[in-house]
């Protein structure tokens, strides 16, 4: 990671070259760069929730950490929660790794943060509630989709039951199917932004974007912070081990799956065995009493010669 210095001596955007050492695919830099910049957090949220810049006038992250303190894997808060303009609720998670419990996931975070009534308010007064999940892979792999938003309603008319419980879901995996209105709002460039692993792919998306380019900034300058520098790569730790134990379990399933077809096959191969053995046994048995009745009958034959 190199940058070349403005004639003002302070790095810009614009001079930031090679690769990037802890990307906004690393979930603890996306949350320092989110928690860092509010004007990267604002910008964001626009894009995802729809919105012009306009619209979001405050945000405050309601449970920021220390960055750069030394937390456990169980410790470290994935998800950022955020109140949007005093009145809305925000629940934002990336997801690197597909650990099969993303709905039932997103749904306890959903409603925690939907019950937010203090004593005495009315239920009315209930803020909307969102929960974003930013995946880097395939939720429902029979409904591939870049951007999808769910909400309660009636599975026969459609008609919503309530506009004040929302679920979006990102598939950073899925660029290449992003809608026209991903587009508009430049959310297609948000994802690629998490992919971009050198400075030079990250100015070219970043490009007339001030909110992405605040992005860079941030995140240049946290890539040089020593103590986040060692979380971010803490976590990349935990995701190698959790992929190594990931490929251990699918080499280990393989195994038993081949160890079950073998002993289908041998299971199979003993039953004909029997069946040809059960065969053999009852045509033994037909010969025996073939040949019975045919000695029964020459005994009785023998015995008319004899009188």
């Amino acid at each position: 990671m190199k940058y070349l210095k403005n004639p003002e001596g302070i790095p810009g955007l614009a001079s930031f070259t090679g690769a990037i050492d802890y990307p906004l695919m690393n979930d603890y830099m996306f949350r320092s760069v989110m928690q860092s910049n509010e004007k990267v957090l604002k910008g964001f949220l626009c894009s995802l929730l729809r919105l012009s810049p306009d619209d979001v006038r405050t945000v405050q992250v309601l449970n920021p950490v220390e960055l750069g303190k030394k937390i456990s894997d169980k410790e470290f808060i994935l998800d950022i929660r955020i109140l949007m303009n005093n009145s809305t609720a925000i629940n934002l998670e990336m997801q690197m790794n597909n650990q099969y419990d993303w709905p039932e996931r997103s749904l306890v975070y959903l409603s925690r943060l939907f019950d937010g009534l203090n004593a005495g308010e009315f239920y009315k007064t209930v803020k909307p509630a969102f929960q974003i999940g930013i995946l880097n892979f395939t939720l429902f792999p029979g409904h591939p989709e870049f951007f999808s938003t769910y909400k309660m309603m009636n599975i026969k008319n459609y008609h919503k039951y309530s506009d004040k419980f929302t679920i979006h879901v990102l598939d950073l995996t899925k660029t290449d199917m992003a809608e026209k209105e991903d587009k508009y709002y430049h959310l297609d460039k948000w994802a690629k932004l998490f992919k971009a692993l050198t400075w030079e792919d990250f100015k070219v998306i970043a490009e007339g974007n001030e909110s992405m380019q605040e992005a860079g900034e941030t995140m240049f300058r946290l890539n040089w912070d020593e103590q986040i520098r060692y979380r971010c790569e803490a976590r990349e730790d935990y995701y190698r081990t959790w992929g190594g134990v990931k490929q251990t379990m699918s080499e280990m399933k393989e195994k038993i799956t081949e160890l079950r077809s073998s002993n289908e096959e041998k299971d199979a191969a003993i039953t004909e065995l029997r069946s040809s053995n059960d065969k053999k046994d009852a045509l033994i048995a037909s010969l025996e009493a073939q040949l019975a009745e045919l000695q029964g009958e020459r005994s009785e034959s023998g015995e008319e010669r004899r009188k």
